[in-house]
């Protein structure tokens, strides 16, 4: 009895193997490659994210690509005035600058073009301060301020704007052609008068 059971179980972890060779391969590699599809279409939507992110400008100017020179400044300010160069001046080559967008550059040379020499350097300057560290951070927060600047993107109008919008275009219409009869009945009373009326 006890050789019998004994076979009896060897035989059921036969079949059992062999089955579930049978069912659980199949599967296994279905999942292998649902796997791979999933882990290439990760891998292909990674770079779209990147190109979206360098569309945007995140703040951060890198010094190095930046030009600074000193001078001293104009004004108010006793004897340092003459001996220390506390104004600063920063210049960059906007088209060449790997910091911001393309789109950015284009819109930066567009606003700022009474700053933007024929080259198409940038040039900044600040002697807000006597002392030059100050106005260096005062000239870099200038640069950042200029650059969000370009890179805001335009608003669009609600819903309740463009309804406004619409009546105000409505009412300026009534009131042109409102003044257009008056005109018009005027140059008819000013006729001259008919032979009989006289």
């Amino acid at each position: 009895m006890q050789r019998m059971t004994s076979v009896c179980r060897r035989l059921s972890s036969q079949v059992w193997s062999s089955l579930t060779m049978q069912t659980i391969a199949p599967n296994l590699s279905a999942f292998a490659a649902s796997s791979s599809t999933t882990c290439k279409s990760t891998d292909a939507a990674e770079p779209k994210e990147e190109a979206q992110t360098t569309q945007q400008f995140s703040g951060h100017i890198p010094v190095e690509e930046l030009e600074f020179s000193y001078s001293r400044s104009s004004g108010p300010g006793g004897q340092n005035v003459n001996k220390v160069s506390t104004k600063v001046e920063v210049r960059f080559h906007v088209p060449s600058a790997s910091w911001i967008p393309q789109d950015i550059k284009s819109k930066l040379i567009e606003l700022e073009h009474n700053r933007v020499t024929k080259e198409g350097y940038l040039v900044l300057t600040s002697d807000k301060t006597r002392k030059q560290m100050l106005n260096q951070a005062d000239v870099m927060d200038k640069l950042r301020s200029i650059v969000f600047k370009a890179a805001a993107k335009p608003r669009g109008l609600t819903d309740q704007e463009i309804q406004l919008r619409d009546k105000r275009l409505a009412k300026s219409k009534e009131e042109t052609l409102r003044e257009k009869r008056q005109r018009s009945m005027k140059k008819q009373s000013r006729g001259s008068p008919s032979v009989g009326s006289v």
